[in-house]
């Protein structure tokens, strides 16, 4: 994974340029109309924006009003309020084919009394070895640092949600995030807050999420440290590149939910055995330009759930990309347990076009 190490350095040890900018004879970009000032990859902290959860993954990540479970700890932790049970579930995902990048989650939901719920989740990313490369040994296998070295970033987060009324609810969340590679570290603390709101009138339920809100930080430890001699001090002078602070990756999520069928208040009206929901959601991060997503969801008894969605990312400069890029699929089954107990299984599909597609696994146990 050679072709790993150079993005990785840049994105973790990252230097200011106003000095050396003077020093050579390179061509200042300035914004111009044409070409507008883009912030993407210029947050700490990136696997957050990497969503979790086949159920979700599957809607193309419009899942923000209709999140629900353990999984609605990461997409709107309102939907936590609204739980009547026990559960926790697991998520894991391989990114971008057999490269090594796995993205996993685990979390558990405890409701307390009779209208809120305390979540607990964790997040990991790793990159698995990458092939180390030195100044001295830029093909690597410097003998002084190791042949590999690896990448990794977890997010711990405290969640509590409360269902204020039989139409509104609510839930914020507290983080504390930790990224970087061997010796060169990166921490934050991050809050995310969300609502849900049952409008009561066809099926309509629209919800918001704030996500990442948070500190900044830099990278630092030994590996960006360096010694030098001091020609007026006797012995050697430790030096730490100055790394540039970056802020966590804040996103805000706008979506609406409609149930066609199924619910006694949809479009359609009700049905036991049928039921079908439409979303549409618009996400705006602080990196990234707006992004529309759309996704439906049909279930069979609550039984068996076919998924489909599909995201688009109005970034410029993306002709290359088709129209397949970001379209998701998924199903699931919902096993009954005996008493309150289930027990699911969901799977998620996602063509990532130019890079190779996504396959997201989760279960999910509960009362």
């Amino acid at each position: 994974m050679r072709r790993s190490t150079a993005l990785l350095l840049a994105a973790l040890l990252a230097v200011p340029g106003t000095r050396l900018a003077g020093q050579g004879g390179g061509t200042v970009l300035l914004p111009q109309p044409e070409n507008p000032t883009s912030r993407v990859g210029t947050r700490g902290a990136n696997f957050l924006e990497i969503g979790i959860g086949a159920r979700g993954l599957a809607l193309a990540g419009a899942y923000t009003a209709l999140a629900e479970g353990v999984t609605s700890l990461y997409w709107n932790p309102a939907g936590i309020g609204e739980m009547e049970g026990p559960a926790a579930a697991v998520s894991v995902q391989q990114l971008y084919g057999e490269d090594g990048l796995d993205h996993s989650f685990v979390g558990g939901v405890l409701p307390v009394g009779t209208n809120g719920a305390f979540g607990i989740s964790l997040t990991q990313l790793t990159s698995g070895d990458i092939e180390r490369t030195t100044e001295a040994f830029p093909d690597g296998g410097d003998p002084a640092f190791g042949a590999t070295f690896s990448y990794s970033a977890t997010a711990a987060g405290l969640y509590y949600g409360r269902r204020l009324t039989d139409r509104l609810a609510i839930g914020i969340g507290l983080k504390f995030v930790t990224e970087g590679i061997d010796n060169a570290k990166a921490n934050y603390y991050g809050l995310d807050v969300g609502t849900k709101f049952r409008t009561g009138l066809y099926g309509v339920h629209i919800a918001a999420s704030l996500a990442n809100l948070g500190s900044s930080s830099r990278f630092q430890g030994a590996a960006i440290e360096r010694f030098s001699i001091d020609e007026f001090r006797p012995g050697f002078t430790q030096v730490q590149f100055s790394t540039t602070g970056v802020q966590m990756p804040t996103l805000f999520r706008f979506s609406v939910r409609s149930d066609v069928f199924g619910a006694s208040d949809a479009v359609l009206g009700a049905n036991p055995m049928h039921n079908f929901v439409a979303l549409a959601e618009f996400q705006d991060a602080i990196d990234t330009d707006v992004q529309l997503l759309m996704g439906a969801e049909y279930s069979y008894r609550e039984l068996v759930f076919l998924r489909g969605g599909k995201r688009w990312v109005n970034e410029k400069e993306t002709d290359f990309r088709s129209g397949s890029h970001g379209l998701a699929v998924g199903g699931g089954v919902r096993l009954p347990l005996g008493g309150s107990r289930r027990l699911s299984f969901d799977y998620a599909f996602t063509d990532m076009d130019e890079l190779n597609n996504i396959h997201v696994f989760s279960i999910e146990f509960g009362f």
